[in-house]
């Protein structure tokens, strides 16, 4: 038996539509909160034209806080903390700017071993980490992206860069990255780099400051600058490792993976044969679809597997062992242990509990 399951649920925007105006730009974020300083917790220091604002979500929305912050209008940074309960996607144009985009989430410690000799890490932290990357893009003026976030637990740092600023004043010049200044007609270039234990102590440091005050306002600018002094470093060394180009026939490419991964669980998908069978290479669509959904190809199809096994459970109409063919496990007991370290509870558990509310359901 195999089984599909509608992924065209309502899908909540993410902070360019939600806190910004109608333009649906990074700008217009900027300029909605600073417009707003009674509605959100906000500081400024007009002198220095610094900038940040926090925005906590919403009741029922999830927990945690997006921290928004600009510099001179030159430097624009979104951090997010927070897990949300609803898949959350927004379009991303052209603004003249360049992304350097830090995914950090996961089980492991943002404190990770450090080269011998190096000054310890920040103290007084606790943020995971999964696989700590570097993404630098630039949106082409003809394309527009779309990001889309499954429900769950994020840490992302989002810097923006004016093009000018990072080669005159940080000095990036490097064959290997020249197509983000100045992007090809139909192409978004991308570069990825590993974060090294530098990145993790500036990152540290500007996860741990507390925006009391003003002077707060100027360490993070000094951190957001430390942050793409590195990355400059990184951009700057002269290999062309882990740079791709994605076309509009890619980025639909992408969506079509992300909709066979959430409806079709009759094919055991893994990268190599999901890219084989969608005419790519592996290492395009496990780039792409990392930064453009915000999650890996094994843990996004992982989660729409579980999450339709609990919908079959709480329906009570099949038994365990058909609700595991169902989603695609050969064996019961692998669909057992997956479940159980997805939810915390065994699929039987799940299913005694949904019966007594399906009962009351049917008694009203």
């Amino acid at each position: 038996m195999t089984g599909q399951r509608d992924s065209q649920s309502a899908a909540k925007s993410l902070w360019r539509r939600e806190f910004g105006d109608d333009s649906g730009t990074l700008a217009g974020v900027f300029r909605s909160l600073a417009a707003q300083p009674d509605r959100y917790d906000t500081l400024a220091d007009p002198a220095q034209r610094l900038f940040s604002a926090r925005v906590d979500l919403a009741p029922g929305a999830g927990s945690g806080f997006y921290r928004f912050l600009s510099v001179r209008d030159q430097i624009f940074c979104g951090i997010t903390e927070c897990t949300t309960l609803d898949e959350r996607h927004e379009e991303v144009r052209d603004e003249g700017l360049i992304e350097l985009h830090f995914q950090i989430e996961g089980p492991v410690r943002l404190s990770w071993d450090v080269e011998e000799g190096s000054p310890p890490p920040a103290q007084g932290n606790d943020h995971p980490v999964h696989e700590a990357t570097m993404v630098a893009l630039r949106c082409p003026p003809d394309l527009s992206y779309t990001v889309r976030f499954p429900a769950g637990s994020y840490r992302l740092l989002g810097i923006y860069v004016a093009p000018d600023l990072l080669r005159d004043s940080f000095g990036l010049d490097s064959n290997a990255v020249e197509r983000l200044f100045a992007p090809l007609p139909g192409e978004i270039p991308l570069v990825e780099r590993k974060i090294n234990s530098a990145f993790v102590r500036a990152l540290q440091a500007l996860w741990d400051i507390p925006f009391d005050g003003p002077r707060d306002l100027m360490l993070a600018s000094a951190k957001l600058t430390e942050i793409i002094c590195l990355v400059a470093d990184a951009l700057d060394d002269g290999s062309d490792e882990g740079t791709q180009s994605f076309s509009q026939r890619d980025l639909a490419m992408f969506e079509r993976a992300r909709e066979m991964l959430a409806t079709d669980f009759s094919k055991n998908y893994s990268a190599t044969n999901l890219a084989k069978e969608l005419g790519t290479n592996a290492t395009k669509l496990k780039a792409g679809f990392k930064f453009f959904y915000g999650t890996t190809i094994f843990e996004y199809r992982k989660k729409y597997r579980m999450d339709y096994a609990l919908t079959l459970l709480e329906q009570g109409d099949l038994s365990i062992a058909e609700i595991a063919q169902t989603a695609g496990y050969k064996r019961q007991a692998s669909f057992t242990s997956a479940f159980k370290l997805h939810f915390g509870v065994l699929p039987s558990s799940a299913k005694h509990a949904a019966a007594p509310a399906k009962g009351r359901d049917a008694s009203d």
